[in-house]
């Protein structure tokens, strides 16, 4: 038997958001695209939306970031390209060979295989200034951009306390 759901207003917008997405959001990616127009959503309804979608095979949860959960509404086997910098991820549906795993574990059964590749993308690769393992943060106060390695206590230029949040560039 199948799992019912209610599809209210909300729960359809994040189907239809996720309708050909391919950037492979975060539920706070989603949430932070639909907030404006829906604002009694909460993260905790893109949650349990993206859980339901998921046990019922209509997305999957990919194992690509450690700091975040990121869905694939796009669930045809394929692989994953991610950049190291930007932490984008890029679809890849060349048929690629991965070697017999069964051979290698063969008490287990083998429910989905999944090859990531490690990449800088092309926008990063041709930045001057890459800084492998730094991210940029922008205060939420006066805009300053910082680079570093870990997440700064406060602003360099204002002072402010738990200000920054994490910076992506427009590509």
């Amino acid at each position: 038997m199948k799992p019912k759901i209610k599809w209210t207003p909300q729960r359809l917008a994040i189907l239809k958001y996720l309708d050909g997405n391919k950037e492979h959001p975060s539920a706070e990616d989603i949430y932070a695209a639909l907030s404006k127009d829906f604002p009694t959503m909460s993260v905790a309804t893109v949650y349990n939306v993206m859980e339901f979608l998921k046990r019922t095979g209509r997305v999957k949860e990919i194992y690509v970031d450690p700091e975040k959960r990121r869905f694939d509404p796009d669930v045809t086997v394929h692989h994953h390209a991610i950049c190291i910098k930007c932490k984008r991820i890029f679809d890849i549906f060349s048929d690629i060979k991965i070697p017999e795993l069964g051979e290698h574990i063969p008490d287990f059964q083998i429910l989905d295989a999944q090859l990531k590749i490690y990449v800088l993308c092309p926008h990063c690769k041709d930045k001057e200034d890459l800084k492998l393992g730094f991210k940029e943060y922008q205060c939420t106060n006066c805009g300053a951009i910082r680079t570093a390695k870990h997440k700064p206590q406060k602003c360099p230029s204002c002072n402010s306390r738990g200000s920054l949040k994490e910076f992506i560039s427009a590509q």
